[in-house]
């Protein structure tokens, strides 16, 4: 039971992967990179330079999309501060597209400003 159960966790998650890979390649702008999330945990979006997560992720409080800024992760030395994260473990699969879309509208609103 528990190893059926731990196959199902692992087939939800690679879909969800595989739907937030898909959703990065058709919506975030071409400053924009990303890594990670082929397991349906955490990824990384790095914003072009003049962005901060924090600025994102306040922007984005507003569209309903829940994401963490990255600042705090790194060592002083290595800070950096134009990442942010997120996690769609917890996201319904129809959520996906629509949460990259709006981070990516946040992203190219955020620079014409």
């Amino acid at each position: 039971m528990y190893n059926a159960h731990i196959q199902k966790l692992r087939r939800q998650y690679k879909r969800k992967g595989s739907l937030l890979k898909k959703a990065y390649i058709e919506h975030l702008p071409k400053e924009a990179g990303f890594s990670g999330g082929e397991s349906g945990f955490y990824s990384t979006i790095e914003l072009p330079e003049q962005l901060t997560g924090k600025q994102l992720a306040d922007y984005l409080v507003n569209k309903n999309v829940r994401v963490q800024e990255t600042a705090s992760m790194y060592l002083s030395k290595y800070r950096k501060e134009n990442r942010i994260r997120l996690s769609v473990s917890q996201v319904k699969d129809r959520h996906i597209p629509l949460g990259i879309e709006r981070i990516s509208e946040g992203i190219q609103e955020l620079l014409v400003k």
